[in-house]
């Protein structure tokens, strides 16, 4: 069993209030939770309104699939529009 984590560190274009940000922030979560099955959540920046810190957690039984798990999770986020991921720590046990 492998546990593992990402943590993206985003900016975010065009967002012009912390009300906008955290409507781009429930949106991102629900999708990578719904997606990947992944526990997900913002670790920091909060009262920024023009970064982001996503953190997404995972279980799996091989790190092979981890591995493939986590691409395609950091492929996701980085097709969304609004946001231009600037670093990715991770961290696999």
């Amino acid at each position: 069993m492998h546990f593992g984590y990402n943590t993206f560190l985003v900016r975010l274009r065009g967002v012009k209030s912390l009300k906008e940000k955290r409507s781009i922030v429930k949106r991102l979560i629900n999708d990578l939770r719904k997606n990947f099955n992944a526990s997900v959540v913002e670790t920091g920046v909060h009262d920024s309104k023009r970064e982001l810190e996503i953190t997404v957690g995972i279980i799996t039984n091989s790190k092979s699939e981890m591995d493939s798990l986590f691409e395609s999770i950091e492929n996701r986020v980085t097709e969304w529009n609004a946001l231009e991921v600037f670093n990715v720590f991770s961290e696999v046990w």
